[in-house]
Protein backbone atom coordinates (compact mmCIF):
# COMPACT_ATOMS: atom_id res chain seq x y z
CA UNK A 1 0.00 0.00 0.00
CA UNK A 2 1.38 3.32 -0.55
CA UNK A 3 1.08 6.99 1.09
CA UNK A 4 -2.57 8.59 0.87
CA UNK A 5 -2.39 12.41 0.14
CA UNK A 6 -5.42 14.45 0.96
CA UNK A 7 -6.36 16.80 -1.34
CA UNK A 8 -9.45 18.15 -3.69
CA UNK A 9 -11.97 16.54 -1.30
CA UNK A 10 -11.19 13.03 -1.37
CA UNK A 11 -7.77 10.84 -0.85
CA UNK A 12 -5.69 10.05 -3.28
CA UNK A 13 -2.45 7.49 -3.04
CA UNK A 14 0.34 9.42 -3.80
CA UNK A 15 0.74 7.40 -7.09
CA UNK A 16 -1.96 9.58 -8.36
CA UNK A 17 -0.61 12.96 -7.57
CA UNK A 18 2.16 14.85 -9.46
CA UNK A 19 5.70 15.52 -8.23
CA UNK A 20 5.55 19.08 -9.29
CA UNK A 21 2.88 19.37 -6.49
CA UNK A 22 5.69 18.05 -3.91
CA UNK A 23 8.53 20.44 -4.68
CA UNK A 24 7.16 23.80 -3.03
CA UNK A 25 6.03 22.31 0.17
CA UNK A 26 9.67 21.01 0.00
CA UNK A 27 10.99 24.16 -0.45
CA UNK A 28 8.92 25.70 2.01
CA UNK A 29 10.75 22.88 4.37
CA UNK A 30 14.02 23.74 3.63
CA UNK A 31 14.22 27.38 3.76
CA UNK A 32 12.61 26.98 7.78
CA UNK A 33 15.40 24.51 8.23
CA UNK A 34 17.66 27.31 6.82
CA UNK A 35 16.50 30.36 8.75
CA UNK A 36 15.70 28.39 12.21
CA UNK A 37 18.48 25.89 12.55
CA UNK A 38 15.97 23.90 14.68
CA UNK A 39 14.00 20.45 13.20
CA UNK A 40 11.46 21.12 15.95
CA UNK A 41 10.61 24.55 14.69
CA UNK A 42 10.64 23.44 10.64
CA UNK A 43 8.31 20.41 11.71
CA UNK A 44 5.59 23.27 13.27
CA UNK A 45 6.07 25.28 10.59
CA UNK A 46 7.41 24.34 7.90
CA UNK A 47 4.58 21.44 8.06
CA UNK A 48 2.47 23.90 8.23
CA UNK A 49 3.59 26.12 4.89
CA UNK A 50 3.71 22.12 3.53
CA UNK A 51 0.28 21.63 3.46
CA UNK A 52 -1.04 25.16 3.15
CA UNK A 53 0.83 25.05 -0.17
CA UNK A 54 -0.04 21.71 -1.42
CA UNK A 55 -3.89 21.68 -0.80
CA UNK A 56 -4.54 24.78 -3.12
CA UNK A 57 -2.02 23.21 -5.37
CA UNK A 58 -3.16 20.23 -6.08
CA UNK A 59 -7.19 21.49 -7.23
CA UNK A 60 -6.40 22.24 -10.96
CA UNK A 61 -4.69 18.85 -11.05
CA UNK A 62 -7.80 16.72 -9.34
CA UNK A 63 -10.26 18.91 -11.10
CA UNK A 64 -10.74 16.91 -14.08
CA UNK A 65 -11.17 14.33 -11.95
CA UNK A 66 -14.64 14.96 -10.32
CA UNK A 67 -16.24 15.07 -14.05
CA UNK A 68 -19.00 12.60 -14.26
CA UNK A 69 -18.66 9.28 -16.20
CA UNK A 70 -20.56 6.56 -17.04
CA UNK A 71 -19.54 2.75 -16.00
CA UNK A 72 -21.06 0.28 -16.47
CA UNK A 73 -24.42 2.00 -16.37
CA UNK A 74 -23.37 3.89 -13.02
CA UNK A 75 -22.76 7.19 -13.07
CA UNK A 76 -19.44 8.20 -11.33
CA UNK A 77 -17.20 10.61 -10.94
CA UNK A 78 -13.41 9.84 -12.31
CA UNK A 79 -12.15 10.07 -8.90
CA UNK A 80 -14.67 7.36 -7.98
CA UNK A 81 -13.60 5.07 -10.71
CA UNK A 82 -10.12 4.98 -10.01
CA UNK A 83 -10.92 4.37 -6.27
CA UNK A 84 -13.15 1.42 -8.08
CA UNK A 85 -9.83 0.06 -9.93
CA UNK A 86 -7.44 0.97 -6.80
CA UNK A 87 -8.03 -1.87 -4.89
CA UNK A 88 -6.60 -0.98 -1.35
CA UNK A 89 -6.09 -4.69 0.32
CA UNK A 90 -5.71 -2.95 4.07
CA UNK A 91 -9.16 -1.51 3.86
CA UNK A 92 -11.99 -2.75 6.12
CA UNK A 93 -14.38 -3.80 3.46
CA UNK A 94 -11.66 -5.41 1.47
CA UNK A 95 -10.78 -7.69 4.53
CA UNK A 96 -14.78 -8.24 4.73
CA UNK A 97 -14.84 -9.60 1.69
CA UNK A 98 -11.98 -11.73 1.96
CA UNK A 99 -13.56 -13.19 5.21
CA UNK A 100 -16.96 -13.56 3.72
CA UNK A 101 -15.72 -15.87 0.89
CA UNK A 102 -17.05 -13.18 -1.87
CA UNK A 103 -14.13 -11.80 -3.64
CA UNK A 104 -14.09 -12.91 -6.81
CA UNK A 105 -10.81 -14.23 -7.77
CA UNK A 106 -10.41 -14.53 -11.57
Amino acid sequence: TGTLISGAGHTSPINFVFPSQLVPGAIVLDVVLLVSGSMQLTAVVGGLGFGLLFYPGNWPVMAPLHLPVEYNGMMMTLADLSGYHYVRTGMPEYIRMVEKGTLRTF
